[in-house]
């Protein structure tokens, strides 16, 4: 064993520097494909027909099948939602059933204002305006119902302390 020189794999290339390969390191050129069972070369079975190409990938002239990834079809992709007008319809719509309403109608008005500015300012990539603006009017609502409790409360307190009581004697 101690008989073999040791040397870099490969087969001592580096002993000649100025010299470069004649023959790739595969032996040459690759082989033949083997012949078609259907007698055409190439292995394609009816004449006319070559390999796919790009303007016909089942390799028939005229015949292919429109991808997704062609241009001119398909459909674009949909603009995303903005996720503070759905937050904004959500805390409406939570406030609304809880009766939690100057409390809810003051945030959804906020993130309803602030869901609207950005699907606008955004050109087309965002949508939900349709949720804001519900968000707002049920935030409008829940305060007109705030105030309209809160008027009813004064009055019903006012009416209280001004009445007298009949005692009967």
């Amino acid at each position: 064993m101690a008989d073999h020189p040791s040397g870099p794999p490969g087969g001592g290339q580096d002993d000649r520097p100025g010299e470069k390969p004649t023959e790739p390191f595969g032996g040459g050129a690759p082989p033949p494909p083997p012949p078609s069972p259907y007698g055409q070369p190439g292995g394609y079975a009816q004449p006319g027909y070559g390999p796919p190409t790009p303007e016909s990938p089942y390799g028939q002239p005229g015949y292919s099948q429109p991808g997704y990834g062609q241009p001119g079809y398909g459909y674009p992709a949909a603009p995303q939602t903005e996720g503070t007008a759905t937050a904004a319809l959500v805390i409406a719509i939570v406030g609304f059933v809880t009766c939690l309403w100057p409390v809810a109608g003051i945030v959804a008005l906020i993130l309803a204002n602030s869901a609207t500015k950005r699907i606008e300012e955004s050109g087309g990539r965002l949508s939900g305006l349709e949720q804001a603006r519900w968000a707002r009017i049920i935030g409008i609502v829940e305060l007109a119902l705030t105030a309209v409790g809160v008027v009813l409360l004064i009055i019903l307190i006012a009416v209280s302390a001004t009445s007298t009581s009949y005692s009967g004697v």
